[in-house]
């Protein structure tokens, strides 16, 4: 299927690394954008940005998925209320700390990430499947990591939480016969992510967001096929 404009979609993360590049490259398709993070100065950037393309069909939603309570989940479906549907749901926000082994992972951290990697990510799914079931077709694409697929020791509650919303889309997409679900197991990307947990790693050996987006948004739309993204 070949993208095709005004289409709706939800992009969690959406002011920095991938996020932001799934973002350009829709907008640059005239799609209608829903952007969430936490960090609302670079999500104001990144709306200065897409509005100079003349388009004007982007909309931003600050919120911060560590801290999320159910109230602030009621305040996205109400604002969810003023489109007709969502085409499409990125489930790209996550946080990942320090490696560290499991016998040594401090507690309080371990239910942040799970916070904000798992839980949250079930709230923002139960919010807007009502919109997602109004769309002929939508897409419920979850980042997970290559990190989390291989079982890779010292990623903790991040693997953990991979894992879980892994589970958690392929449930979603089963009971929901118009949803198509992705995951995405990219390897290491040249992103803000990755530099804080191995700084002295020179970026450029690693994917770009950028070309990671337009293979996912590929997968998506057009059926492409990539060994580290899987459609279900």
């Amino acid at each position: 299927m070949d993208l095709q404009p005004k289409k709706t979609f939800l992009i969690t993360g959406a002011a920095n690394g991938l996020g932001r590049a799934l973002a350009q490259h829709l907008n640059g398709e005239q799609h209608q954008l829903i952007l969430l993070d936490s960090d609302l100065k670079a999500l104001n950037k990144l709306y200065d940005e897409l509005d100079a393309s003349g388009w004007n069909n982007v909309f931003l939603f600050p919120m911060n998925l560590t801290g999320s309570a159910q109230a602030e989940f009621e305040q996205l479906a109400e604002g969810l209320n003023e489109f007709s549907q969502l085409d499409g749901l990125f489930l790209n926000a996550a946080i990942l700390p320090a490696l560290t082994p499991i016998e040594h992972f401090d507690p309080m951290q371990w239910y942040e990430v799970m916070q904000t990697n798992l839980n949250a990510n079930f709230h923002l799914i139960q919010t807007c499947l009502p919109k997602l079931k109004a769309s002929n077709q939508a897409w419920l694409v979850t980042i997970s990591d290559q990190a989390v697929k291989n079982n890779q020791q010292y990623y903790g509650a991040y693997a953990v939480a991979k894992a879980g919303l892994e589970q958690l889309t392929q449930l979603v997409v089963e009971e929901n016969a118009n949803l198509q679900g992705v995951i995405a197991h990219f390897p290491a990307l040249a992103s803000h992510l990755r530099s804080k947990l191995y700084p002295g790693e020179p970026p450029c050996q690693n994917e770009t967001v950028e070309s990671a987006a337009q293979r996912l948004i590929a997968t998506c739309f057009k059926q492409q096929t990539y060994d580290d993204i899987s459609l279900l």
